[in-house]
C-alpha cells in the first residue's frame, strides 16, 4: 500500500517466528518484537514502556526468515508501518503496530573483536617511490 509510513526498530523477538501459506499462495512469516527505549538520569538507565511490534515477511524471504530468527534475539527490522483495529472476543476495540518488513538481521550480542593485519617483523624500511 503506498503511502505508508516508514519505521526502523531494534527490539528482541517476542515469539519464535510462524510461517503460513496463505489461501493465494503467498508465504508469509510472523513475528513480534519487543522494543523498549532507554534513557541514562543521573548516571543510571531507565526503562522506558515497552511497545510491541507484529512483523510481517512476505514472499521469498519469508522461509528463510522463519528458520534464521528466534524469540530472544536482538533484531533490526526496516518496514512499512501501520496501525490496526481489532475486537476482542469480549468486544474490546484495541489497536496493534503492525510492521510489513522490507529489510531485517540480526543484531550481534556483542561487538566482535577487530580481525588485525598481520605485523612484518622486518628491520627494513621498504622502499617506495613516494615523493615525500
Amino acid at each position: 500500500m503506498a503511502g505508508e509510513p516508514t519505521i526502523s526498530i531494534v527490539g528482541n523477538i517476542g515469539n519464535d517466528p510462524e510461517m503460513k501459506l496463505t489461501p493465494n499462495g503467498y508465504n508469509v512469516t510472523s513475528f513480534s518484537i519487543a522494543s523498549t527505549p532507554r534513557s541514562q538520569k543521573n548516571g543510571e538507565w531507565i526503562d522506558g514502556e515497552t511497545m510491541w511490534f507484529r512483523c510481517f515477511i512476505w514472499g521469498e524471504n519469508a522461509p528463510a526468515a522463519a528458520i534464521s530468527i528466534h524469540k530472544g534475539q536482538k533484531v533490526f527490522v526496516d518496514g512499512r508501518f501501520k496501525i490496526v483495529s481489532y475486537t476482542t472476543k469480549d468486544g474490546e476495540v484495541r489497536n496493534a503496530n503492525e510492521v510489513t518488513v522490507d529489510k531485517y538481521g540480526l543484531v550481534p550480542s556483542k561487538i566482535p573483536e577487530p580481525v588485525l593485519a598481520p605485523v612484518s617483523k622486518t628491520t627494513e624500511e621498504p622502499e617506495d617511490d613516494f615523493p615525500w
